[in-house]
């Protein structure tokens, strides 16, 4: 694993654009020292890849909407940071295996992580809804599933609670 743990870093990562950069430098970080291999110091990288969020958490908002959808700025970052410890630790090997394969058929890498994340937050939410313990075999074949399962998640459901008098959008 030594020989590919930069791999492993620089996937688990979010990028940081200049407005983070810029972040890091107004908030004294040295983005040269910080070491994406140590908890903290990611746990910081994964805060300045998310400024608006970050801004959030220090306001003390607990949601806000994100795209139109509510988000929970803190449960964002913390599953960015499982999904970021599972890639660097490769437990389970599957995690990077599937970073690179999507990365690899054109994905953007933070759109990859928000894939990875979710089959994350499948499992937290059976462990914690329906009290079962992780299932190694269930999150390895959600990983599989991806990007398939992803695009269909995002995809927009019909409109097909229209109230009455509304016209349908006219097609082209």
């Amino acid at each position: 694993m030594e020989s590919d743990s930069g791999a492993r870093i620089a996937a688990a990562i979010p990028p940081l654009d200049a407005h983070a950069r810029k972040r890091a430098l107004a908030q004294d970080w040295h983005l040269s020292l910080l070491d994406a291999s140590d908890p903290d110091e990611r746990s910081v990288l994964i805060r300045l890849a998310h400024p608006t969020l970050d801004d959030a958490i220090e306001r003390g908002e607990d949601e806000l909407i994100v795209d139109g959808r509510v988000m929970n700025p803190r449960l964002h970052l913390m599953i960015h940071e499982i999904v970021a410890t599972q890639i660097i630790d490769g437990d389970p090997p599957e995690m990077f295996e599937t970073a690179e394969r999507l990365t690899a058929a054109g994905r953007h890498q933070h759109d990859v992580l928000h894939m990875l994340g979710s089959t994350v937050s499948e499992q937290i939410w059976s462990a914690t809804n329906d009290q079962r313990p992780y299932d190694r075999a269930a999150h390895v074949a959600a990983l599989a599933a991806l990007p398939g399962s992803w695009d269909e998640m995002a995809r927009p459901a019909p409109d097909r609670h229209r109230r009455r008098g509304e016209r349908r959008p006219r097609r082209r």
